[in-house]
């Protein structure tokens, strides 16, 4: 378990890969939609080893930006189980809108909560600290953007979406925000914790601060 909740992305990044083999073995038969939902989970899967790995840092950044925490931010309100059961879970959302590909709004819920990422790794994370680029970035400009737009491109035009399918969308995304965010953080916060973000993650936020810093260093 320990391995696991220290190391979960790198697990997710063998997913990835294993994912990309088998789809390009086997050859499936999927329409366009079952497409585009494996192609956003995999995105997820990029998503997160760009965030906890290359470069890494994001749990900094989730305590620091996200929750405005400047003292505790190896350990609070974020740890690595909360950060952990955090990430993972939305994997079970993800491959639930592919299993289910033919409830719409489901599928348009979970390509929201995609997009929703722009406002946190384009906007609000850049904007706190003063940067260009922070981790993950790169993966939701790149991948989940266009995704999304060709998802709701898709759907809109072939009439596959009602007026209340984008209510039940909407209401999708904010159920994944506080089931997959902002419950375990909140349930599993703690100041001593033994889950400790590591040190080598902290290194990586202030390389990255560093590097991409937007005028001048203080």
């Amino acid at each position: 378990m320990t391995i696991f909740r220290n190391y979960w992305f790198r697990f997710g990044g063998g997913l990835l890969v294993l994912s990309a083999l088998g789809l390009a073995i086997s050859h499936p038969q999927l329409t366009r939609i079952q497409w585009l939902l494996i192609l956003n989970f995999m995105a997820l899967l990029g998503h997160q080893l760009e965030e906890y790995q290359f470069p890494g840092g994001a749990p900094l950044v989730i305590n620091r930006v996200i929750y405005d925490e400047h003292e505790l931010t190896d350990r609070y309100p974020g740890n690595m189980q909360s950060i952990m059961i955090v990430n993972t879970s939305a994997w079970v959302v993800y491959v639930l809108a592919i299993a289910l590909a033919e409830v719409y709004w489901l599928g348009l819920g979970v390509i929201l909560f995609s997009l929703f990422q722009i406002l946190g790794h384009v906007v609000q994370m850049n904007l706190k600290l003063h940067t260009w680029y922070n981790p993950g970035m790169a993966t939701t400009i790149l991948l989940f953007l266009p995704i999304g737009i060709d998802y709701s491109r898709f759907v809109i035009v072939h009439g596959l979406v009602t007026g209340w399918s984008w209510v039940l969308a909407i209401l999708t995304l904010m159920v994944c925000i506080v089931l997959t965010i902002m419950l375990p953080v909140q349930t599993l916060k703690n100041k001593q914790t033994p889950y400790q973000i590591p040190v080598w993650q902290l290194k990586r936020f202030e390389q990255v601060c560093r590097l991409c810093h937007v005028g001048y260093l203080k």
